[in-house]
């Protein structure tokens, strides 16, 4: 049996999406939805060494999807990580020849802390194919994260068993695009304010630009610091401004307008933040694959002031129908439309 243990750094393991290792626990952690690893190996069996926070709650446990080879998202396994610490089958009965197995979480970040500490296989790891493709980082909330996506009829409330980032709108035109993909999203929060999560040290996403990752015991004082030139992205996407329409929605005027141009400021703020940071970078805005009011002018009055390098995408994804989970979160249908939605629109600008 050869192992890996968090530590390892080579050919042989990628990660994917926002990392870190904690040294104290002794595993390398990916907690922001969508995060994990791809290992390559010579063997016909694949397992790993995972740690998880909340087990057994329904609100807050952890589960990761496994694609072995070449699998689509939409074929993904589902493992539960229902022990704090644990190993789980990750692949068997192979042939015993290359393989590739990826491991993405896909519950979120506030809900959970999840980490590997040692992966396991009967043969041999072996150097992955190099990556060469496109690189694509998505800021959201509760919606890039894949909540209620595979909510059926009567999940009217938060789950993480309905909850799948690998087949939300991101992942899935990351996938059509052949392209490599981090998300930074929560539930709740917002691009300036939000009214779900006033209780929380960090307020909105922006904040979480350079963390590694979040949840809602995260303070300034206690973030993990990711450093921004790890990944360096040549599309990103901000799909945010949902939760900000339902803050500034009940508020009154003169409150309203004031808090309306301090959300047209924070969001140009971070725009220009992100071009600081990565350079020539293509920005997409994207917004509607939940009924708003007010942020949708808003936003495009932020991307017009951009003489190039910004683009607005306002999703028609709504017109799938069908019932929404967890409080009117998107479905199955609509993050598959958002998808190839937001794939057309990268293909026409890079």
């Amino acid at each position: 049996m050869k192992t890996l243990d968090f530590l390892y750094e080579g050919a042989c393991l990628r990660d994917l999406g926002r990392h870190y290792k904690d040294l104290g626990i002794g595993a390398r952690m990916f907690t922001f939805s969508a995060s994990g690893f791809e290992v390559g190996f010579k063997g016909t069996e694949l397992s790993g060494r995972f740690i998880a926070t909340e087990c057994g709650r329904p609100q807050g446990e952890a589960s990761i999807a496994v694609l072995i080879d070449e699998e689509p998202f939409c074929q993904s396994r589902k493992i539960t990580l229902h022990q704090p610490d644990a190993v789980y089958v990750l692949a068997q009965g192979l042939k015993k020849d290359f393989h590739r197995v990826r491991v993405y979480k896909r519950t979120e970040s506030a809900c959970s802390l999840t980490g590997w500490k040692e992966i396991y296989t009967d043969g041999a790891f072996a150097p992955l194919p190099p990556f060469h493709g496109l690189r694509i980082e998505i800021y959201g909330d509760s919606i890039t994260a894949g909540n209620g996506v595979e909510g059926l009829k009567g999940d009217d409330n938060f789950e993480t068993r309905t909850e799948n980032a690998l087949i939300s709108y991101g992942a899935l035109a990351a996938e059509k695009l052949k392209a490599d993909f981090s998300l930074i999203c929560i539930g709740g929060y917002a691009l300036y304010r939000s009214p779900w999560n006033a209780e929380a040290p960090i307020k909105n996403i922006p904040e979480m630009f350079s963390y590694a990752d979040c949840t809602w015991a995260t303070t300034h004082e206690n973030a993990i610091s990711w450093d921004n030139k790890q990944y360096v992205p040549d599309i990103v996407v901000l799909s945010l401004g949902t939760n900000d329409d339902q803050y500034l929605l009940p508020l009154q005027e003169p409150r309203r307008s004031e808090e309306c141009r301090h959300f047209v400021l924070e969001t140009k703020g971070f725009i220009d933040k992100i071009r600081q940071t990565y350079g020539p970078v293509k920005i997409i805005v994207a917004i509607g694959m939940i009924k708003v009011s007010l942020v949708t002018n808003l936003l495009k009055e932020v991307v017009a002031s951009y003489p190039s390098g910004v683009y607005f995408l306002e999703f028609d994804s709504l017109k799938e129908g069908g019932y929404m989970a967890n409080g009117g979160h998107p479905n199955r249908a609509m993050h598959v439309e958002a998808g190839l939605e937001l794939a057309d629109l990268i293909k026409k600008i890079s």
